[in-house]
């Protein structure tokens, strides 16, 4: 299948019963004088460009004992497209947001053959620039010309809906049913498009789950990793512009190695509300703004409980972890461990703490200025889950369930995103709710009770082997914390 683009002629790979195309440019290679600018537009070609593999990874760091190193190069802002061809009717347009903590990741780590050629969805994925090349904040220290760094990767992924906007028609796709959907970063960027003008009309829905606009930071926040990140370099005092001529590799490792304290990473880069991309209050500008898309939001019972398996910091309840993560919001994350403990086991207090804290707050902060601007907003809170409970990214698991994919010994194995018989009909319900509302801006389908829009009084359907409405959910404990805008306060 050959389509013409905007830029060029491109070929794509034909799959069972869809076609692929890797590899697509939708912005000009962000190196030399464009690192740390906002993306311009691609560069045309000649002839055709064949689109047979996934173009290089944003430079980020990788674990070298998993599997060969792919490719990675500054020069990353690629897309990739699955598709049935073009039919009678437009199909409705999904853009995925890969997750990883804005420090990695790739469109390349999903596959869209499934909503391709099962429910004639024309799926794209898209790169973005990461860690310091993505969202490293200059404005203080380069002045008025990066201005807006502290966002490029949010301005890339506005890059990539334009061309989905300009493009995606001659692969079958209806520029007029876009939606954007993420998980944990993924959806930390979705949401934050809310507050993005450069993103405004450029999506017609949006899917965001586990991350809301808990990730954006004002800037003192963003300049004091700035300031770490130099030091890491040997450039504090030196001339800063350096920084523009550095190997990325170095970039990465000052990264890194700033970061390499794990609360730190988790929350080491993300938008910044730096009055320009994102204004400097962004849940004011969205409760104020009108014409916003349609959000089917949510996270899961237990997200954090993945987070305190693997990092030793996290074993066991105490301020100094709290501290990291939160700074001067740390005592009231404490007094919300404290009353949650006085009626739960430490151990599922101090998860219940972080999974609110993290996710579950933002998200409802999140929900409510959208709803409170007239938009209708959909809530979930994902309660069946697997060995580690309802854990961070599980929804993923249910959403894209396949019996066959499924190896038979994850179960006994213990795989916490291994999903048991018993939810076989809720992952079926899920993925119905989810095309749904792909199609239609609605997720209500008949496999669920009726799902209300989320308003002044909530409703959020909690999602279980026998999933229910509910109006009754606690109010999280410390719902007050600001995280709204992230800060560091030390």
């Amino acid at each position: 299948m050959i389509v013409q683009t905007a830029s060029g002629k491109v070929s794509g790979v034909p799959l069972q019963g869809a076609y692929v195309f890797r590899g697509i440019p939708y912005a000009a290679p962000p190196t030399g004088k464009r690192r740390f600018q906002p993306p311009a537009p691609p560069q045309p070609w000649p002839g055709v460009r064949k689109c047979d593999h996934f173009g290089p990874l944003a430079p980020q760091q990788t674990d070298p004992s998993v599997g060969a190193a792919r490719i990675q190069s500054e020069d990353c802002l690629y897309l990739n497209v699955w598709t049935r061809g073009c039919e009678k009717e437009s199909m409705p347009v999904l853009v995925y947001i890969h997750g990883g903590g804005f420090v990695s990741g790739t469109g390349a780590d999903c596959d869209g053959l499934r909503h391709a050629a099962e429910d004639g969805i024309v799926y794209v994925s898209v790169n973005y620039r990461l860690g310091a090349l993505g969202f490293l904040y200059l404005g203080e220290v380069l002045g008025e010309e990066y201005a807006a760094s502290g966002n490029n990767g949010l301005l890339d992924i506005a890059a990539a809906l334009q061309w989905v906007q300009r493009n995606i028609s001659a692969f079958g796709g209806d520029p007029a049913r876009v939606t954007v959907i993420g998980n944990s970063a993924g959806a930390k960027c979705t949401a934050s498009l809310y507050a993005t003008e450069a993103a405004r009309g450029l999506f017609h829905r949006a899917v965001a789950q586990s991350g809301a606009t808990q990730a954006i930071r004002d800037r003192r926040t963003a300049n004091v990793t700035t300031l770490r990140i130099l030091e890491e370099l040997g450039l504090s005092g030196a001339d800063p512009s350096q920084l523009l001529e550095l190997p990325f590799e170095q970039l990465i490792a000052a990264q890194s190695a700033v970061g390499s304290d794990t609360s730190r990473s988790l929350h080491m880069f993300g938008p910044v509300a730096d009055g320009r991309v994102i204004p400097l209050d962004p849940l004011a500008g969205i409760a104020a703004s009108s014409g916003l898309p349609p959000l089917l939001i949510g996270t899961n019972e237990n997200e954090a409980s993945i987070f305190i398996r693997d990092d030793s910091m996290l074993h066991s309840p105490g301020m100094e972890p709290l501290d990291r993560f939160f700074g001067s919001h740390a005592p009231a994350v404490w007094d919300a461990y404290q009353h949650y403990a006085e009626g739960m086991s430490p151990a599922d207090a101090w998860c219940t703490t972080l999974t609110e804290h993290l996710y579950t707050i933002g998200a409802v902060q999140f929900a409510q200025a959208l709803a409170s601007s007239g938009t209708p907003v959909w809530m979930y809170r994902l309660r069946a889950g697997g060995a580690l409970g309802a854990t961070h990214g599980y929804e993923g698991s249910l959403i894209h369930w396949d019996p066959e994919a499924q190896p038979p010994a994850a179960l006994a194995a213990g795989d916490p995103y291994a999903v048991p018989a018993e939810q076989y009909p809720l992952a079926r319900s899920m993925r119905e709710a989810c095309v749904t509302f792909i199609r239609s801006g609605d997720p209500n389908v008949d496999a669920l009770p009726a799902w209300p829009v989320y308003g002044t009084k909530p409703a959020i359907m909690v999602l279980d082997t026998a999933s229910r409405v509910a109006d009754d959910l606690p109010e999280p404990a410390g719902i007050g914390v600001p995280h709204q805008v992230w800060r560091v306060d030390r």
